[in-house]
C-alpha cells in the first residue's frame, strides 16, 4: 500500500487475485478512508476470478458513494480481457499504468 499526497492510496497487487487472496486486499484496506481516491495496481497481477471482481466493483461502489472513487490500473492483455468479459471496464475507470491513472483521476 503506498499513500499518496493528497490522501489517496495505491493498492499493488501481485500474483493472483482470486478466492484465497482477496480477504487479504480487503483487510488491506480495512479501516481506511472510503471518501478517498484509490487505484488498484494490477500491473503484477496473473490471474482475477469473480470473487475479486465482484470486490472490486463493491469497493469502488462503496468509495463513491462516500465522495472517493477506484480506478484500476494494468497493460495487461489477460486481466484486461477478464474486466472486458465481466463489463468490469463499463463500470469501472481502467488505466494502462498507475501513473496514467494518477494524473487523471481525481
Amino acid at each position: 500500500m503506498e499513500a499518496l499526497p493528497d490522501g489517496g492510496l495505491v493498492a499493488h497487487v501481485a500474483g493472483e487475485l482470486d478466492m484465497a487472496t482477496t480477504p487479504r486486499l480487503e483487510e488491506a484496506l480495512a479501516g481506511r478512508g472510503r471518501a478517498e481516491r484509490l487505484v488498484v495496481d494490477l500491473g503484477e497481477c496473473s490471474f482475477l476470478d469473480s470473487s475479486a471482481v465482484r470486490f472490486l466493483v463493491q469497493a469502488a461502489r462503496e468509495r463513491e458513494a462516500a465522495g472517493g472513487e477506484l480506478v484500476l490500473a494494468t497493460d495487461d492483455p489477460g486481466i484486461r480481457r477478464v474486466l472486458e468479459i465481466t463489463a468490469v471496464d463499463t463500470v469501472l475507470t481502467v488505466h494502462p499504468s498507475v501513473s496514467a491513472a494518477l494524473r487523471t483521476a481525481g
